[in-house]
């Protein structure tokens, strides 16, 4: 029975690794597209060049 319990446990903690790896992974994502569009936002702000002149 302590055999089992050992086996489930090392099947649950390398899925529980996994899906902590992965939300990692999705966590440096959103930081890294959430530069970019502030990168993009000040670009545009303090290069007048960049932007577009849509009214007149």
């Amino acid at each position: 029975m302590m055999a089992n319990l050992v086996e489930i446990y090392k099947l649950n903690k390398q899925r529980l690794d996994d899906i902590s790896q992965s939300l990692t992974y999705a966590a440096y994502v959103t930081w890294a597209l959430g530069l970019v569009i502030m990168l993009h936002i000040a670009a545009v702000y303090f290069l007048p060049g960049l932007q577009l002149d849509i009214l007149g």
